[in-house]
């Protein structure tokens, strides 16, 4: 079999989760390209426009994952009652209406509440509320289905940083801002009206656990579920810290070790080169992998790439540091969503991840201030050691559980 046919053989979903993955990969590229990744494109022509700091323009989007830190949970409940339509469909409403505030905002107190309300619409519309619905609609098939679904928001800022760019350029940011509200109304609103489950069909928890946990995992006694719950959600939590932080200064980080300016910019944008191959090498090659053994490779590849700058910051080893770090980024995307799933069952999935959501959002919120507070104290390097040393930490304790739950085996 040539692997363009491998591809679509294991990209091939049944009847029973197809459409619904589907759907749900168009709605997460316009969501997360019409809300998380809006700060990037758009922070600079509301600077120029309204003359606000940058500062304040990104302490708006910090408040908004901060309030969905807080929401997440139960957000998570209500989506493990709904099943998916009815939750995401009136978070898409939400996006909407958060981003249609956002472009009539005069005042940074209304820009603020216009973030507000998308702290909340995102953790109704992206990944984990997305995850949820699979559980739901995948039993079996749902770690395949989750796989599919982040290839697809692997192309949201590919998509949407262009669209947005030219739209802000042409018509000014607050045209842009009513664009993508336009799209979250007309189209994701529909397609979770639609096409999504209505609720969890009776008894599907108990199927789903017993047919996608393997068993060493599906009987974990209450000790080790607390254990696994806790090592889980920090180690979520401190790569998330780290993603965050060099999402917002790698670039400058690049450029303070002597990089020129557009060979930084081109190098970091390999991350997503990265993300998308590693979810590709995840669908062809490591669909039999244990979850915990997929967590382990996932979470290891950004230590792994602090490592590699021990050689030396030049143009290779910084490229290899993005491609290792970006394709760990793509991996703990989908192993945040397939192994609580595998070791804890669909039965109240939501409600779980929004727990083990709500500190990752929380540090994603607070990490580039508080890489730019260790710049300024102690300089890049020292503040790159300790995102390193995050890394390293949460690999040590998903290594820890991975032992524990082999030994229980």
């Amino acid at each position: 079999m040539n692997p363009l046919s491998t591809l679509l053989s294991r990209l091939a979903l049944s009847a029973r989760v197809r459409t619904a993955t589907h759907v749900l990969g168009l709605t997460q590229i316009i969501g997360w390209g019409t809300t998380m990744y809006v700060p990037a494109i758009l922070a600079r022509p509301i600077v120029d426009d309204t003359g606000w700091s940058r500062t304040a323009v990104f302490a708006a989007f910090s408040c908004s994952l901060i309030i969905g830190a807080v929401a997440a949970r139960p957000v998570g409940r209500i989506i493990d009652a709904s099943g998916g339509r009815t939750a995401m469909a009136v978070g898409s409403g939400l996006t909407a209406l958060g981003l249609l505030v956002a472009s009539l905002a005069t005042t940074l107190p209304v820009y603020f509440v216009a973030w507000a309300i998308l702290g909340i619409a995102m953790r109704l519309v992206l990944y984990e509320a997305a995850f949820t619905a699979l559980a739901v609609a995948g039993g079996p098939d749902a770690r395949r289905a989750i796989s599919v679904l982040t290839l697809y928001g692997g192309f949201a800022s590919t998509i949407f940083w262009p669209i947005g760019w030219a739209i802000a350029e042409s018509f000014g940011w607050r045209t842009t801002f009513a664009a993508f509200a336009a799209l979250n109304l007309f189209i994701c609103l529909p397609l979770h009206a639609l096409f999504l489950p209505k609720a969890a069909p009776a008894g599907s928890s108990g199927a789903s656990r017993s047919e996608t946990a393997p068993r060493s995992d599906a009987i974990l006694k209450d000790q080790d579920r607390n254990f696994a719950l806790i090592v889980l959600t920090i180690a979520f939590a401190l790569l998330m810290y780290v993603n965050s932080a060099l999402s917002a200064h790698l670039i400058d980080t690049l450029v303070a070790f002597g990089l020129p300016g557009g060979t930084a910019v081109s190098i970091a944008s390999l991350r997503g080169v990265g993300q998308v191959a590693a979810r590709l090498w995840e669908i062809l090659m490591a669909a039999g992998l244990q979850p915990m053994t997929l967590c382990l490779v996932a979470i290891g590849l950004t230590p792994l790439a602090f490592l590699i700058l021990l050689l030396g910051i030049g143009a290779l080893t910084a490229t290899m540091f993005a491609l290792a770090q970006g394709a760990s980024n793509g991996l703990v995307t989908i192993v945040r969503g397939v192994v609580p799933l595998l070791l804890f069952g669909s039965k109240n999935y939501g409600a779980l991840v929004g727990t083990m959501t709500a500190p990752a959002l929380m540090a994603a919120a607070l990490a580039p201030a508080l890489h730019a507070a260790a710049v300024d104290l102690a300089g890049h390097g020292v503040a790159m050691a300790l995102n390193a040393a995050a890394a390293s930490i949460a690999f040590l304790l998903v290594l820890v559980l991975a032992m524990r739950l082999r030994r229980r085996a």
